[in-house]
């Protein structure tokens, strides 16, 4: 059984089409996440779901039953709303403001009972405030106010809790906190949350739907919906989409001010490897330079970076040395480039074809990046590396410590 399905629903303001044939369903238990830019109608899906606003045409179940069938008291039993504003207007305490998610269950005269009073002090201690119990809601923190909120939500005991950006006007340590609590919650309830911020949805979502211009353009799993195509697609931005190396999740960089398309003013090769070149990768790509890279193997961190940016990449089979024809590839690339960018990378016997060519090009500009004037990287070669290293430095190869010098050094010679 869906706790929630949405099925071809439109919603319109007057003669303006907000949402035009939504359709997907919710996970028992899973904290479902709503993306897209502005006006794409995301707040609006909330309030179609808590028959806030109404349906042009479309139906929306709870547990199979008709959203229209079931009056305002059994509504708000089954579903929560944490809203984004979180101003209070009279000076509650926070008992009385949690007290209210309560209203529903109670009788119109009759008063709060044990049981009550019980369900709202666990509602507290999940969402952090019971020691703000008998503070005035004016006298607290922001933060603080939106989990009296999520208190106040938790003591409906709805089965559907819906969130519509409630973190947005936090700071990144309160907007964690609350996160942290509405996870814990899943399992008893499913959570159906707008983001503003992709990464934190990335991370704390089961599943996301993205929104763009009414309609609903990807649903699935954040690593599939995230992807640097739909970011492009829908928020018109170019971004960078990388795993996490502790969570696994995706998390997006955007390419701020890139202007590769006008200023292609110069060809860089970068010799890197082992996750060592991404951030110089994108920099060079931000900055407006035409970019190559390798040999890689396949499974490398900077492959993965490269592929992402579009930047053609030399590879070669894991474990594998470089092979004669892969050499002739890296070659083209190096002929191709005014400069060469050498970064700190681990070296052996299987990679160091990488920098032993450039001893071919003794008028080719290198760059030798987190250098300090001596072998930029772990050298696994008995020595060989190191000394290639201190040849290229003895003909002019350029040290540095940090990719602002690289690009400075780049610029300097366009």
């Amino acid at each position: 059984m869906k706790p929630i399905e949405i099925i071809d629903v439109d919603v319109s303001y007057g003669a303006k089409k907000i949402l035009e044939a939504i359709t997907f369903h919710a996970v028992r238990g899973e904290i479902l996440g709503i993306v897209g830019p502005n006006g794409s109608g995301k707040t609006t899906l909330l309030k179609a779901m808590s028959r806030v606003v109404a349906r042009d045409n479309g139906e929306i179940r709870l547990d199979e039953q008709g959203l229209d069938t079931l009056g305002h008291r059994e509504l708000a039993r089954r579903i929560a709303v944490v809203p984004q504003d979180i101003s209070i207007g009279f000076d509650y305490t926070v008992r009385d403001v949690v007290m209210m998610g309560r209203h529903p269950h109670i009788g119109r005269f009759a008063s709060e009972t044990a049981r009550d009073l019980e369900i709202c002090d666990r509602a507290m201690r999940l969402a952090n405030v019971a020691d703000l119990a008998e503070a005035s809601v004016h006298d607290i923190s922001g933060g603080e106010r939106q989990r009296v909120l999520i208190a106040r939500a938790l003591a409906q005991e709805p089965k559907i809790l819906l969130l519509d950006e409630a973190t947005s006007n936090l700071d990144i340590s309160h907007q964690i906190e609350i996160l942290n609590i509405i996870r814990g919650l899943t399992g008893t309830i499913t959570v159906i949350s707008v983001f503003h911020d992709l990464n934190l949805a990335a991370y704390y979502c089961d599943r996301l739907i993205m929104l763009k211009e009414k309609r609903v353009v990807a649903v699935g799993e954040p690593r599939y919906v995230l992807t640097r195509e739909n970011l492009n697609a829908v928020y018109g931005i170019d971004t960078l989409v990388k795993t996490h190396p502790l969570t696994g999740r995706p998390y997006i960089l955007p390419v701020y001010g890139r202007a590769a398309k006008d200023r292609l003013y110069e060809n860089v090769h970068v010799v890197c490897g082992g996750g060592t070149g991404s951030d110089l990768l994108y920099a060079l790509r931000e900055a407006g330079f035409r970019v190559s890279t390798g040999v890689l193997n396949v499974f490398d961190t900077d492959y993965a970076t490269a592929t992402a940016l579009g930047i053609p990449c030399v590879t070669e089979a894991p474990f594998a040395a470089i092979s004669p024809g892969t050499r002739e590839d890296l070659a083209q690339c190096i002929d191709a480039a005014y400069t060469v960018v050498v970064t700190a990378m681990p070296i052996g016997q299987g990679n160091i074809e990488n920098i032993r060519i450039l001893e071919d090009y003794p008028d080719k500009p290198v760059i030798l990046l987190n250098s300090g004037g001596n072998c930029p990287f772990p050298d696994y070669t008995g020595g060989e590396a190191e000394a290639i290293v201190r040849r290229l430095l003895d003909r002019g190869a350029i040290p540095v410590e940090r990719i602002e010098e690289v690009l400075q050094a780049l610029t300097s010679r366009a």
